[in-house]
């Protein structure tokens, strides 16, 4: 598979649009984020964008499900935006980096599924002992208390646009057919 063609201006246009409102986003719920956890201190990591519901609560989604989808939109969109100019960078550049995202991957693989199994060994024993059904509002207390949703989100973005590093520095490292 070859490098795709360069972008056509509409594209190009659409591209940076999505770039730009992903870090808008990210920033914007970054600093929430932060201004929230500091405001309340004690909360497991995340939970402050885990408790919240926006913009109609319950019905839409959470702050950090925007977050991880911005995230892994400002990555794809840049690399779409940037493509011609990394086709470029020497193989040795490429390989490394494509060592680097499949390590990446493969951790961020592992946290997710640890999360999962830890998340529902929680969920279970909560449910037993102390009759919660909400699987949100549990935590991981060890060693520093975090949001479990919080965790799964950012290592499942982060395992995605990893994995998809590895798929696209493959396909661009490979350059035209001749």
């Amino acid at each position: 598979m070859a490098a795709s063609q360069p972008l056509d201006p509409v594209a190009k246009r659409m591209f940076r649009v999505v770039a730009w409102a992903s870090f808008v986003a990210i920033v914007g719920i970054g600093v929430y984020g932060i201004v929230e956890a500091l405001a309340t201190p004690g909360l497991a990591v995340g939970a402050v964008l885990v408790d919240v519901y926006w913009p109609f609560p319950p019905y839409f989604a959470q702050p950090i499900t925007y977050f991880s989808v911005a995230c892994v939109a400002l990555f794809y969109s840049g690399m779409r935006l940037w493509e011609a100019r990394i086709a470029k960078w020497p193989p040795g550049v490429i390989g490394f980096l494509q060592l680097l995202g499949f390590v990446v991957a493969v951790s961020s693989a592992y946290e997710v599924i640890y999360n999962f199994v830890f998340w529902g060994a929680t969920y279970t024993v909560a449910a037993l002992t102390l009759h919660t059904t909400i699987p949100d509002l549990l935590n991981s207390n060890y060693p520093i208390p975090w949001s479990f949703v919080f965790a799964t989100r950012i290592f499942s973005a982060l395992f995605v646009i990893s994995g998809y590093t590895v798929y696209y520095l493959r396909r661009v490292g490979r350059g035209p057919k001749v």
